[in-house]
């Protein structure tokens, strides 16, 4: 893994020219190693499997030294016998990828709510409405908690953890998200819903986002009993907390290709079959409906990749490997 000075030096390029909602995953398991440009100015995250290197998002840091970071990195792994692929990318740097010879591929997208919409507009329809009136009239509270947390809220934050792990087709993942420990709520904001009797009954987290205006969380887990709807009210609560303090999008993750008019082609159809085969990727299918309900706009997200479609199948298995193995 990358050590402190390459760390340090990451995250000073990230506060300087920001980047995307998840670029916090780059620093964050320390699982990932960096590859910076010559000229110190740009720098991508990667995790190797066998041959694989898997790069976690766009590339970050000035435009004007993307395209040498590229043509740098296929040096460096043409040099060491290693193939590349960037995943989950935005199409910022569009131009910068096809002049380095990457091919793209559809993998799903992003939903993003609009917060000034959703809390004048969307939370006021029948669905939401029946929810916040059925968890006010119990007494339901959702509260917000900034690192660092003291022994009572890690702990309840634990249990609802543990119960959840334990519903059918639950696990902890990672490389791509946050892995349930101590040590990393310890960096994140934490947002939790309790009943009437204050018994925590589900979380999400909130992470560092380095682009500006927008949020967004990670971890959303709630216990295996608890009622219906836990996570719609503590969502919408969220949302009306990160409105009030300025924010105008919450990026709420990535949803599969399933219906994304976007993702029809060979490619992306092989792609999504081989997460399939692999189990390789979270199980985001069960979440789109979840999140279709609070009406975000959908930003699609790829996969670049050198050679033959073949690949995405190594790729995926690659993925598979470093978001199960860490």
């Amino acid at each position: 893994m990358a050590n402190k000075q390459s760390y340090q030096k990451a995250k000073k390029l990230l506060e300087i020219y920001r980047g995307e909602v998840d670029d916090f995953f780059k620093i964050w398991p320390p699982d990932k190693e960096f590859f910076f440009s010559q000229d110190g100015k740009s720098f991508l995250a990667y995790g190797l499997y066998k041959n694989t290197a898997i790069c976690m998002g766009d590339p970050v840091g000035n435009k004007n030294s993307i395209t040498s970071l590229l043509s740098e990195f296929n040096e460096y792994c043409k040099n060491n016998k290693i193939k590349p692929a960037f995943i989950q990318n935005t199409n910022k740097y569009f131009e910068e990828f096809k002049g380095t010879n990457y091919n793209e591929v559809a993998i799903g997208a992003d939903g993003v709510i609009g917060l000034d919409n959703f809390v004048s507009k969307t939370v006021h329809n029948k669905y939401f409405r029946n929810i916040v009136n059925r968890f006010k009239k119990n007494h339901f509270k959702v509260t917000t908690h900034i690192a660092p947390h003291d022994s009572k809220t890690i702990k309840e934050v634990s249990d609802i953890s543990k119960s959840w792990l334990k519903i059918p087709g639950k696990k902890e993942w990672s490389f791509l998200t946050g892995k349930y420990s101590e040590e990393y709520l310890q960096q994140v904001t934490i947002h939790i819903i309790r009943d009437n009797l204050g018994t925590a009954q589900a979380f999400t987290n909130e992470i560092k986002s380095f682009k500006p205006g927008v949020c967004t969380i990670d971890l959303m887990r709630h216990k295996s009993d608890s009622p219906a709807n836990t996570m719609d009210y503590l969502f919408i609560e969220l949302i009306k907390t990160k409105q009030s303090e300025g924010y105008y999008e919450l990026n709420i993750g990535m949803s599969p290709l399933d219906g994304q008019p976007f993702a029809k082609n060979f490619s992306s159809k092989l792609l999504q079959n081989a997460y399939r085969l692999t189990n390789g990727f979270i199980g985001f299918g069960g979440l789109h409906q979840f999140k279709s309900k609070y009406e975000p706009k959908w930003e699609p997200r790829y996969v670049w990749y050198q050679g033959k479609p073949y690949r995405l199948i190594i790729i995926a298995n690659a993925i598979a490997k470093l978001m199960s193995d860490n």
